[in-house]
C-alpha cells in the first residue's frame, strides 16, 4: 500500500505520544489543538481514517478517537532522538549510588534494578554478568508422575542439579528414555545457557522442551535482579486479573526475562523492542527496553525495563542505556581495584 506521507507519520506519532500521556483515546480535535497541525480537524480525522485501515490506530467504539497499535509504536520509537535529553540529577544519583556500594557486586545489581524502576516507574531487570557458562557433561530424565519430570544434569564445575518439569501430557517411561538418549547426542558437552537447538527434537512435549531449555539457561546465565513489579498496579492495562496474573508470572521466570532482554539488547546503546517483536509469548502484549553492559570487555550482561505498549519510551531508553554504561564502569573499576588488591 505505499509508505506513509510525512502527515500520517506526523498523526500517527501523535496519537502516540497523546496516548502515553493519558492512556485515553486521541480524538482529531485534541490533536488540532495541541500539536498544532496546520489542517482542520476533519482532515486530521480523514487522515486517521486511513491510518486505521493501514493497522496503525484502532478506534475503540464508534465516535471515540483512536488509539495506537504496534506499528505505530514502532514509528514512534524508530522517529525519537533521546541524546541528551536525561537529567543530569538522575545521572549524579545512579553514580553516587554505585560509588556507595563500590565493590559489592550483587549490592551493585540490586540497587542498579531498583533505582531504574523507581526512575522509569516500570519493572526493571538486571542481569548479572557472566563469561563462559559451564559445560553440560552429563543428564538424565526420571518420571516422577505421569505429568512430571525430574532433570538432572551434571557441569564440569562439579555442580549437579535437579529440576521438577511439569509436561502437557503423560510422558511415557520408554519416550523419556529415547528423548535422553537424543539429549545425550545433542548437548552433552555443549555450555549451558548457549542455544542448545531443543525446539526440533522430534515428538518431544511442548512443555518438557521449554523446561529443559529454561532450567539449562539458568544454569549457565547470570542471575536475574527484578525490581518494581509492583509499578504494574499503576498501569490501566494491566487492570483486568487476567492480564495482571499473566505479567506477574512473567516477571517471576528469570529464564523468560532474560531470553526477552537478550532477543533486544544489542552491543551499542539501548533498543525498544514492541509487542511479539522479542519473540516471548507470555510478553506480546508488553514492550521491552534494553541494553547490555561489559565488564572488563570480557564479561557481558544486560540491563532493561518491561512495561505495556503504552511505555514513555524516550525516558525508557535514555535511563536504561544511561544505567548500563555506569553499570559497567562501575563493575569494571570494582574488579580493576580487587585485581590490584590481590597482586
Amino acid at each position: 500500500m505505499g509508505e506513509l506521507t510525512q502527515r500520517q507519520k506526523a498523526i500517527a506519532t501523535a496519537v502516540v505520544a497523546e496516548h502515553i500521556e493519558t492512556a485515553e483515546p486521541v480524538g482529531s480535535e485534541t490533536l488540532r489543538r495541541r500539536c498544532g497541525f496546520a489542517c482542520s480537524s476533519a482532515t486530521i480525522r480523514n487522515e486517521m481514517a486511513r491510518l486505521e485501515e493501514r493497522g496503525y490506530l484502532s478506534q475503540p467504539h464508534t465516535s471515540a478517537g483512536r488509539i495506537p497499535l504496534r506499528p505505530a509504536y514502532r514509528l514512534h520509537v524508530d522517529e525519537l532522538r533521546t541524546e541528551g535529553q536525561r537529567l543530569d540529577r538522575d545521572v549524579t544519583w545512579i553514580q553516587g549510588e554505585l560509588r556507595r556500594v563500590a565493590g559489592q557486586q550483587e549490592a551493585m545489581l540490586r540497587l542498579s534494578s531498583a533505582i531504574l524502576s523507581r526512575i522509569t516507574r516500570y519493572p526493571a531487570v538486571v542481569i548479572s554478568p557472566q563469561s563462559r557458562g559451564p559445560r553440560l557433561i552429563d543428564l538424565s530424565l526420571t518420571p516422577v508422575s505421569a505429568n512430571n519430570v525430574l532433570v538432572s544434569y551434571l557441569d564440569d564445575r562439579g555442580v549437579t542439579e535437579e529440576v521438577l518439569v511439569e509436561t502437557s501430557a503423560p510422558v511415557r517411561a520408554d519416550e523419556l528414555a529415547r528423548i535422553e538418549e537424543l539429549l545425550h547426542e545433542r548437548v552433552v558437552g555443549a555450555p549451558l545457557g548457549a542455544d542448545l537447538g531443543l525446539e526440533d527434537l522430534e515428538g518431544c512435549d511442548p512443555a518438557l522442551v521449554e523446561g529443559l531449555r529454561d532450567a539449562f539457561n539458568e544454569a549457565g546465565s547470570g542471575r536475574v535482579y527484578v525490581e518494581g513489579t509492583t509499578f504494574v498496579l499503576d498501569q490501566p492495562e494491566f487492570e483486568d486479573p487476567e492480564s495482571l496474573r499473566r505479567m506477574i508470572g512473567a516477571l517471576s521466570r528469570s529464564p523468560l526475562l532474560r531470553r526477552a532482554l537478550d532477543a533486544v539488547a544489542g552491543e551499542q546503546g539501548s533498543s525498544a523492542s514492541i509487542g511479539e517483536e522479542h519473540g516471548v509469548e507470555a510478553l506480546s502484549d508488553c514492550s521491552v527496553v534494553a541494553a547490555s553492559y561489559r565488564v572488563d570487555d570480557r564479561r557481558r550482561g544486560t540491563v532493561g525495563v518491561v512495561g505495556p505498549m503504552r511505555m514513555h519510551y524516550a525516558l525508557a531508553l535514555e535511563m536504561v542505556a544511561t544505567l548500563a554504561r555506569n553499570l559497567g564502569q562501575a563493575l569494571s573499576t570494582s574488579a580493576q581495584d580487587e585485581d590490584s588488591t590481590d597482586r
